[in-house]
């Protein structure tokens, strides 16, 4: 008889998903893959977003397992794995992280650095990944260049501002609407901290901390209500990187501006990538700032964490926006 674990699907529903806890086979890897005793996964704001559109009667329509990021140990590895063993402490992206068990390529498989927690690690993939693509990958952000990122306290806000900082980005912007924050983000490495809730002086404080010339790189989380002072501080020849739309989608663009400034407005996602292409965004990262993670120069941002059970909770705490960085889930409490 097959084994079966509880796992977390997304369920289309009249109003969007529903998220469910049900029960279902536990899968064993396949050619280069390996099954991972799942310990913690980290949500993100994303799976919402797609939730919010996952609607009965729309494709797909079948519940799907949810969860994008996972810290564990390995159960089982398949054929032709030899980098990784049973026993090894990992962290990585797959599909189906809210769950006991978890089947990942070995390709997206990254070492958790000694002494790091379950929660902290499962804190790192997904955001690092991202915030990697987007400023280093997409954006090709220089030392000496002026990057600003929106929405700061976001869990990939909070690793862009590192790796900016790290790579030396200067001054390293992080914008935010609960200047509350603005310490921690400071801490993070960003040189100043914008609040945006009054659109005029914001766009004045990001003009004066780069001496009136713009930021070079703009990596935005909030979308459509940011764009049209977006690119206003944009300068000759930036690149505005948009990674979330958590704002809304639709925004004020004046190209006329844009063809001024010879800029560009780069838009990425993992949802059009293939599986190999997502998997080379991992490795990238993990080749150029792994080390960088183990060395402590860049740090998980971990908020709070939720047990397995309650994903829910977790949900509405995100939406709260009360947190700085990652929340997470503990799928298995005992194991530290």
């Amino acid at each position: 008889m097959a084994q079966t674990m509880r796992a977390w699907f997304a369920v289309p529903g009249p109003e969007g998903a529903v998220f469910e806890l049900r029960e279902t086979p536990v899968a064993a890897p396949g050619p280069g893959q390996v099954a991972v005793a799942v310990r913690a996964a980290g949500t993100n704001r994303g799976e919402l977003i797609r939730g919010a559109a996952l609607k009965a009667g729309s494709a797909p329509p079948n519940p799907a397992r949810a969860g994008t990021e996972f810290a564990g140990e390995i159960a089982a590895v398949g054929e032709g794995v030899g980098a990784w063993q049973p026993g090894d402490r990992v962290m990585g992206r797959a599909v189906g992280s809210y769950a006991k068990s978890v089947v990942a390529h070995q390709r997206a498989l990254m070492k958790i650095p000694a002494g790091m927690s379950w929660a902290e690690a499962a804190a790192i993939p997904n955001v690092f990944v991202t915030a990697h693509d987007a400023l280093v990958t997409n954006a090709a952000a220089r030392p000496g260049e002026a990057v600003m990122v929106t929405a700061g306290p976001s869990g990939v806000g909070t690793a862009a501002i590192q790796i900016a900082r790290h790579i030396g980005a200067n001054p390293v912007i992080a914008t935010t609407r609960t200047p509350a924050k603005a310490d921690a983000l400071r801490a993070l490495g960003a040189h100043e901290v914008v609040d945006t809730r009054d659109a005029g002086k914001w766009v004045d404080a990001v003009m004066r901390a780069t001496g009136g010339r713009g930021v070079d790189v703009i990596i935005d989380h909030v979308g459509g209500p940011m764009l049209a002072d977006n690119i206003r501080v944009l300068a000759l020849k930036a690149r505005l990187v948009s990674v979330g739309r958590n704002a809304g989608r639709v925004g004020d663009c004046d190209l006329d501006e844009i063809a001024r400034k010879r800029a560009s407005i780069i838009g990425v996602t993992f949802r059009t990538r293939t599986p190999e292409e997502s998997l080379a965004c991992s490795e990238r990262f993990a080749a150029h700032l792994l080390d960088a993670v183990a060395k402590g120069a860049l740090k998980p941002v971990l908020d709070r964490t939720f047990p397995f059970e309650r994903l829910t909770d977790a949900h509405k705490y995100m939406l709260s926006d009360a947190q700085t960085g990652k929340i997470v889930l503990m799928v298995d409490e005992s194991a530290r």
